[in-house]
């Protein structure tokens, strides 16, 4: 049995995550990132470079998201360099990434 599909869409998580990045971390550089013909592809959906760090969110919805072959390098190529990347649903997931729980 599949679980049943989220009511919302992923820019309703998005805009969740974005918001509660920039009023817990305001002197973060925080953006979304924009998919189009111009832009690299599978870049993590929200960014953040907090107190020196970088941080990649790629944000799916709790139930039934799924990544990509090209999110899956993506986050592991900005992990690799040195950064944190991650999927996540919910602003919770992103401050345990950010406090490293």
């Amino acid at each position: 049995m599949t679980a049943p599909a989220s009511p919302h869409k992923e820019s309703y998580y998005q805009a969740k995550i974005l918001q509660w990045l920039k009023r817990t971390y305001p002197a973060a550089f925080i953006w979304k990132a924009a998919a189009g013909p111009y832009s690299q592809g599978g870049i993590p959906d929200v960014c953040a470079i907090v107190n020196g760090h970088f941080y990649g969110f790629e944000v799916k919805r709790p139930e039934g998201g799924r990544l990509s072959k090209l999110q899956e390098l993506t986050i592991e190529k900005i992990n690799a360099a040195g950064g944190t990347a991650a999927v996540v649903s919910y602003p919770a997931d992103v401050q345990r990434i950010i406090e490293g729980g």
